[in-house]
């Protein structure tokens, strides 16, 4: 269907602003070529912007080949939120009115594009030659633009396009400048607190919790002395020693005949000198009998057994032990000298008169009268 658009020339300066002058090249062809006879080529990094009042437009140039050159790629930003860019075909042919861009279903209202060259040169340009666009109602073209009756092409490359509706470039370099900062603060808070938390002796850095005033103490305390090591029970130079207790022994299944007190265990003799000390019992104080291997009523019911120990200095004498038990109780290793007591010759009768004394007053020894 066709309809009036109004045309833009690329040489229509009061419609179309050159940003930078210095990339963009006038030309002039045959009519038969270009719009009017004339282009405008750009290379990379040429601008250039207008303003329509429209619901739809369309931007034309020359797309041609060259063998060795890429072709070139331009974007068009409309109301600075719809891009779109566009790359002519480079494939052998030559299109003089190829369409760059064809945007439709416009708001019908007053909108501005942008054109930018990403990727060009001067060997294969981007050629600009007109821009049309299809009015609104009630606009009316300024005297340098032309009105034709045409329809807009459908463009005969595919175009890709993207909705340019993010964050403004500011606001995100500030959040990003923002949570720097705030790591930075947070870091040094924690450096902050585990310094101070070292300087103040925390067990976390197992530092001691001990004052100034605690480390300036001048007293000095008394050394604890370990009293002098026991001499061993059995004396010095013992020929025997004690075996352990525990070990098993035949003659203490069953009571023996011997368990009873022996005589040989009330008088001391030499050889009873000659035997270790053994260690007293809570049962009795009497000497324990060389010949009780059961119970006995006089000593432990299974006296310690004794063995012999490696002694080249064999001694037959046992000093006293004054540490022993056995010396704070009396009972001494060696015998002691018996002491004699004399006979005073005086007895008693059974009321405890003296018999002497009974028998010069004519008196029985019961005190009766004889």
């Amino acid at each position: 269907m066709s309809e009036s658009l109004y045309v833009m020339d690329d040489s229509n300066l009061q419609s179309i602003s050159y940003e930078t002058l210095d990339l963009w090249f006038p030309q002039t062809v045959s009519s038969d070529e270009a719009f009017e006879g004339t282009l405008t080529s750009g290379i990379a990094g040429a601008k250039a912007s207008l303003t329509f009042s429209g619901s739809a437009i369309a931007v034309f140039g020359i797309a041609t080949t060259v063998e060795g050159a890429n072709p070139p790629a331009v974007q068009f930003a409309i109301d600075k939120s719809l891009t779109v860019i566009s790359t002519a075909p480079n494939n052998g042919s030559v299109d003089f009115e190829f369409p760059f861009l064809d945007v439709e279903d416009l708001s019908s209202a007053q909108h501005s594009l942008e054109i930018t060259v990403l990727n060009a040169t001067k060997a294969y340009p981007f050629a600009l030659d007109f821009v049309a666009y299809l009015p609104i109602s009630g606009a009316t073209p300024t005297a340098s633009q032309r009105i034709i009756t045409s329809s807009l092409p459908e463009p005969t490359t595919p175009v890709s396009s993207t909705n340019s509706s993010g964050a403004p470039v500011g606001a995100i370099v500030g959040g990003v400048i923002g949570g720097l900062a705030l790591l930075l603060v947070a870091g040094l808070a924690i450096y902050v607190l585990c310094f101070r938390r070292r300087s103040s002796g925390q067990a976390f850095f197992y530092a001691t919790p001990a004052k100034a005033e605690d480390l300036l103490d001048q007293g000095c305390p008394t050394p604890y002395q370990l009293p002098p090591p026991s001499t061993p029970g059995f004396g010095a130079q013992s020929y025997y020693s004690a075996a352990p207790t525990s070990a098993p022994s035949a003659y203490s299944a069953a009571p023996s005949a011997y368990a009873a007190p022996s005589a040989y265990s009330a008088t001391p003799s030499a050889y009873a000198a000659s035997l270790p000390y053994t260690a007293p019992v809570a049962a009795s104080e009497a000497p324990i009998s060389e010949y009780s291997a059961g119970t006995s009523t006089s000593g432990p019911s299974h006296p310690p057994s004794l063995y012999v120990v490696n002694n080249a200095a064999l001694s037959r004498d046992s000093p006293n032990q004054p540490r022993s038990k056995a010396a704070e109780a009396g009972l001494l290793s060696v015998p002691q000298p018996a002491t004699y007591h004399a006979d005073s010759g005086i007895r008693f009768n059974s009321a405890g008169e003296s018999l002497a004394a009974t028998k010069a007053q004519g008196l029985d020894d019961d005190g009766r009268d004889v």
